[in-house]
């Protein structure tokens, strides 16, 4: 088995421990290699053995990992309830002959957990929203301000269109007859500018149409820009 065959399949079978884990292990390994140079590093490789059991050894020491639960409650339940008698020889008794990651050796101090708190950005978010309250209130205020009188324009738009169009249906109903019958020319006169106003009122409730569809989507971004601006969260792709 070569260095990469080797490097790769533990990278595989170290699966139950965390990624930072996994990549400390497979750096370990390939500067312990590096050290050995290219003339020892088949004997390293055999001394190691196969990849299967450094994968095993390191994920029964590895504080919290499935294999060191199950490893510990075979142990366990061999002691018998009273806890007397030697304990069966455990897997770091068999990873003493070969070197492993620092985490992984036995006796190792399992990491603490990270401590859950407020960041500094956070805070400083907090401080600055107290500090500039009358600041920003007013330029939100402005903005919705704005958003309400482009959305409120958007309606007139609309409805305006509405009205317009049935307007003009009616009157084309009702007065195209009488229209021709005063004569032909000025009932085409009267057909041409209620076929005007029908364009306007359709052109009106297009407006509004495209106004609110390109509006709330522009909206929902800028919100989006301005949160992740804030937080210091990146887009995802």
């Amino acid at each position: 088995m070569t260095r990469e065959e080797f490097l790769r399949r533990l990278n595989e079978l170290l699966s139950d421990v965390t990624d930072e884990e996994r990549a400390e292990a497979i750096r370990f390994y390939e500067e312990y290699l590096d050290d050995a140079g290219p003339e020892q590093e088949a004997q390293v490789l055999a001394e190691l053995g196969s990849p299967e059991k450094v994968a095993a050894i390191i994920r029964a020491n590895v504080h919290g990992s499935r294999v060191q639960q199950e490893t510990a409650a075979q142990e366990a339940q061999a002691a018998g309830p009273a806890g007397s008698g030697a304990p069966p020889a455990s897997s770091a008794a068999a990873g003493a002959s070969i070197p492993l990651p620092p985490y992984a050796r036995p006796g190792a101090v399992p990491p603490a957990p990270p401590c859950k708190g407020m960041s500094d950005r956070t805070i400083l978010l907090i401080i600055l929203a107290v500090v500039l309250f009358p600041l920003w209130i007013g330029l939100a205020g402005t903005v919705f301000g704005i958003l309400m009188g482009l959305v409120g324009a958007a309606f007139g738009f609309f409805f305006g269109g509405v009205g317009t169009v049935i307007g003009i249906v009616t009157v084309l109903v009702a007065n195209t007859p009488a229209a021709f019958g005063a004569g032909i020319p000025v009932g085409l006169f009267m057909v041409g500018l209620c076929l005007l106003g029908l364009a306007l009122g359709i052109a009106l409730i297009a407006a509004a149409v495209w106004r609110v569809a390109w509006l709330l989507p522009a909206c929902w971004r800028l919100i989006l820009r301005a949160w992740r601006a804030l937080t210091g969260k990146k887009e995802a792709k």
